[in-house]
C-alpha cells in the first residue's frame, strides 16, 4: 500500500516538474523573440541567424564533449534533412521578426506547425484523412485570415508568408525528429547541432553583402539570443520526456500570449482583437488536431 502511494506521489511530482519545464521553455522562447527584435534595429536577419548559430554550435560541442556524446554514423539523410529544414525555419522566422511584424502575430503564425504536421502525415506518410478534422481546418483558415487581415495591405505581407513557411518547415523538422527517435541511436544535442550547421550556412548566404562587425551591445544581445534558445530547447526536451505531449503542447502556447505582452510592453505594438480571435482559433484547433492525430496514431 505504501509503495503504491509512493508511486502515485512520484508520478505527480514528475507531472508538475514537466509542466514547469514547459512553462520555462515557452518563456525562454519568448525572450529569444525579444532579443531578436532588438537586434533587428541594427542588424540584418542573416547576421542574427549566422552569429546565433555559431554561438549555439560552440556551446553544443562543449556540452557533447562534456557528456561524452559522439556523432552517429547512421541516418545521415534524416539528420541532414533536419538541419536543412530547421535552418530554413529559423531563417524565415528571424526574417519575419526583423521585418517589423508584431511579435504576437509572428508567434501565432509559427504555431501552425501542428496543422502542417497533420497535412504531412496525410500526403507524405499516407495516413487517412480524419473526418473530424474538417471543422478544425476551416477554423484554422479563418484564424489565419484574422491574423493576416488580407483586406489590409499593410498586414498581409511577404513576411507574414515567411512566418507561415517557418511553421511548415518546423512541421517537417518535427516529423523527421520523430523518425530519428524511433530508429534510436541519436541524442538530442547531436540532432540540434545539425540545425546550427545548416543555419550557419543559410545565415552566411543572407548576409554576404551586408555584413558588419557587431559592437559590444550587439554581442550581448546575440549571446542572449543563443543562450535563451538553447535553454528553451533543453527545457522543452525535458518537458516532453516527463509529461504528456499534448499537455506540453498546450502549455507551450503560453509563448504566444507572452510575445503579445512583450510586443506591447517593449515595442509599443498594438494588441488587435482580430489577432487575438485568430490566435485563439488557430491554437485551439491545432490542439484539437494534435489530440485526435495522437489518439489515432496510438
Amino acid at each position: 500500500m505504501f509503495a503504491c502511494r509512493l508511486q502515485v506521489i512520484q508520478v505527480i511530482v514528475l507531472f508538475n516538474i514537466g509542466i514547469v519545464y514547459a512553462i520555462l521553455s515557452a518563456f525562454m522562447f519568448s525572450v529569444m523573440y525579444i532579443f531578436t527584435k532588438m537586434l533587428s534595429a541594427t542588424m540584418g536577419s542573416g547576421e542574427i541567424v549566422f552569429f546565433r548559430s555559431v554561438i549555439g554550435f560552440i556551446f553544443i560541442q562543449c556540452i557533447m564533449q562534456k557528456l561524452g556524446y559522439h556523432y552517429a554514423k547512421k541516418d545521415r539523410t534524416d539528420l541532414i534533412m533536419r538541419g536543412i529544414f530547421g535552418g530554413l525555419a529559423m531563417s524565415f522566422l528571424f526574417c519575419a521578426i526583423s521585418s517589423g511584424m508584431p511579435l504576437g502575430d509572428v508567434s501565432i503564425l509559427a504555431k501552425l506547425s501542428s496543422f502542417f504536421v497533420l497535412l504531412i502525415s496525410i500526403f507524405y506518410l499516407h495516413e487517412k484523412f480524419p473526418r473530424n478534422a474538417v471543422l478544425p481546418i476551416v477554423a484554422i483558415v479563418a484564424g489565419i485570415s484574422l491574423v493576416l487581415r488580407p483586406w489590409e495591405f499593410n498586414s498581409f505581407s511577404f513576411y507574414a508568408l515567411l512566418a507561415i513557411a517557418s511553421a511548415f518547415c518546423t512541421a517537417i523538422v518535427n516529423t523527421t525528429i520523430h523518425q530519428l527517435y524511433k530508429k534510436g541511436g541519436h541524442n538530442a544535442w547531436e540532432i540540434i547541432s545539425y540545425l546550427f550547421i545548416f543555419s550557419t550556412l543559410f545565415g552566411a548566404v543572407q548576409m554576404y553583402d551586408s555584413f558588419h562587425q557587431p559592437d559590444r551591445a550587439e554581442w550581448f544581445l546575440l549571446l542572449g539570443v543563443a543562450l535563451s534558445s538553447l535553454l528553451a530547447q533543453a527545457f522543452m526536451t525535458q518537458a516532453y520526456g516527463l509529461t504528456n505531449q499534448v499537455l506540453v503542447s498546450f502549455v507551450m502556447y503560453l509563448g504566444v500570449f507572452l510575445n503579445i505582452l512583450w510586443g506591447r510592453l517593449f515595442f509599443d505594438e498594438p494588441i488587435l482583437a482580430s489577432s487575438l480571435c485568430g490566435g485563439a482559433l488557430i491554437i485551439l484547433s491545432s490542439l484539437y488536431l494534435s489530440v485526435t492525430h495522437k489518439n489515432k496514431a496510438g
